[in-house]
């Protein structure tokens, strides 16, 4: 399977004007049977229509990732990433110790990332749900779809950003990647998958 290759701020910005442009007031419960909302400023949970939703969330990861506290760019600072081959991984797990303390990141530095990614997922399975036909493959943007799609995928489960359970509103498109090859053999994404539920898909498909 071939993928035209973008950056995920592109593929964003792709999608907010698309979105903005149909005036989108999908809910993903209408599609996968789940609904995701957004925390107004009493913390109330309240839906949105989809564009909406996805300028909120790239604003407010804006707003992390430019957070000097939550992502130091200081390069004075010493960049440090364990090798498991050689380096003893329970460091990561004691009370004292996380995933970047030592080049500055915060204690609550991975949750927050993976909230990014789970915010990032969420987005995704909306679009895929209620716009993959209408517009991307009208406009035969699909392909460029399932290039950000698979790498974010992929990038997700590879770094433990995103856990199984998460995956659940896309896992149909998953296995599917997982048994036609996209996913590498040796990738946390094919090991996420159910390859005879994506063997049963490709038949269906007549492509198997």
């Amino acid at each position: 399977m071939q993928h035209q290759y973008l950056s995920q701020d592109v593929c964003w910005a792709v999608c907010v004007r698309l979105l903005s442009s149909i005036g989108s007031s999908h809910r993903t419960d209408k599609h996968s049977n789940h609904s995701y909302t957004w925390l107004n400023s009493r913390y109330e949970p309240i839906e949105l229509p989809a564009h909406e939703y996805m300028q909120l969330m790239q604003r407010w990861i804006s707003g992390k990732i430019d957070d000097q506290k939550l992502f130091p760019t200081d390069p004075q600072t010493v960049s440090y990433a364990p090798n498991p081959s050689i380096a003893n991984t329970t460091l990561l797990t004691g009370g004292d110790e996380w995933i970047g303390k030592r080049s500055g990141f915060p204690k609550d530095f991975a949750s927050i990332c993976q909230t990014i990614f789970l915010q990032m997922f969420r987005v995704y399975a909306h679009l895929y749900w209620a716009h993959f036909v209408d517009p991307f493959y009208h406009l035969n943007l699909e392909k460029q779809l399932n290039s950000c799609f698979c790498h974010f995928i992929l990038t997700a489960t590879t770094l433990d950003m995103l856990k199984p359970s998460a995956l659940e509103p896309m896992q149909p498109l998953i296995d599917l990647w997982a048994a036609n090859g996209t996913f590498p053999p040796d990738s946390k994404a094919y090991e996420y998958a159910n390859l005879k539920a994506g063997n049963r898909l490709l038949q269906l498909a007549g492509l198997a």
